[in-house]
């Protein structure tokens, strides 16, 4: 299950009602594996927001997300977003609450948890970077390529990244400056995932739901809670949870409407999304 960008505004410990639903789906009729999230698991990134009101966020998504689907012994995997972890602060306690509540991964390696981690989990293995914010600097991309050169990734039949900001814009009200990987960044970690053989950069942040090609490298939009229309296609928003079924060495994408559980066929979608940093052409499979 990927499942990304669903909080609520500013300082706030409750969630939309479509989380309620999806996780009853997930619990109930999915019942996957693992859910991957792309990030803004909580509603920060303000500095008026006092410790107490950002440690409640946490409380309110131990509550609400966490420990149903530990219960249900499925583990939940994230990158950290903008709002889960932009701030010094933020940062801080997203530390303290993950290092209390560590998923139950096998992780490969995870000296900088929660920002930066590996693992694998069946025929994946999947990195997570740091991209809280525009910037993903040389050392995360070194980090990466060794990452992707391990025993463990080589053997993984798909190998995903995670991290929150996008590559290239998907969304029209976040088609700018600082809501995507900076250009330089993103052409030198694009090449570093092409070299390592990853099948796709799974990204949150412009909450719009979208299978495409970069370049050489697949990118997977997660969309969220709360969508966004793609760029150049008003009236075009939806709230969107995917299903990702690995098969062999590739990932068959099952899109949902999180508001009205109906299918989200991929042929919906726009052909591409030209957007900064793109173009993104869309495809079905991620393979």
């Amino acid at each position: 299950m990927l499942l990304s960008d669903f909080n609520g505004p500013y300082g706030s410990t409750h969630y939309p009602p479509a989380l309620g639903r999806v996780l009853g789906r997930v619990l109930n009729e999915w019942k996957p594996a693992l859910v991957l999230s792309a990030g803004d698991l909580i509603a920060g990134q303000k500095a008026s927001l006092s410790d107490v009101n950002v440690r409640a966020m946490w409380a309110a998504f131990e509550r609400d997300v966490r420990e149903p689907l530990a219960g249900a012994g499925i583990p939940f995997a994230f990158a950290l977003g903008n709002h889960d972890a932009s701030l010094a602060r933020d940062r801080r306690e997203a530390a303290a609450y993950w290092g209390a509540h560590p998923p139950a991964l096998t992780y490969a390696e995870r000296a900088a948890f929660p920002f930066r981690y590996s693992f694998t989990q069946g025929a994946l293995f999947v990195a997570v970077l740091d991209a809280t914010g525009p910037g993903v600097d040389a050392a995360q991309r070194s980090w990466l390529a060794a990452q992707l050169a391990t025993p463990a990734a080589r053997a993984a039949a798909v190998r995903l990244v995670l991290g929150h900001l996008p590559l290239a814009g998907l969304s029209r009200e976040k088609n700018r400056p600082g809501e995507v990987i900076r250009p330089a960044d993103a052409l030198a970690l694009r090449a570093v995932m092409e070299r390592g053989g990853v099948t796709a950069y799974v990204s949150g942040h412009q909450a719009a739901y979208y299978p495409g090609r970069l370049g050489g490298l697949n990118v997977l939009g997660s969309g969220g809670i709360g969508g966004r229309d793609y760029v150049g296609a008003p009236g075009t928003a939806r709230s969107v949870v995917t299903v990702l079924d690995v098969v062999g060495g590739e990932v068959r994408l099952s899109a949902y409407d999180a508001d009205t559980g109906a299918a989200v066929p991929a042929t919906s979608l726009p052909t591409r999304v030209d957007g900064l940093g793109g173009p993104v052409l869309r495809v079905e499979t991620l393979r």
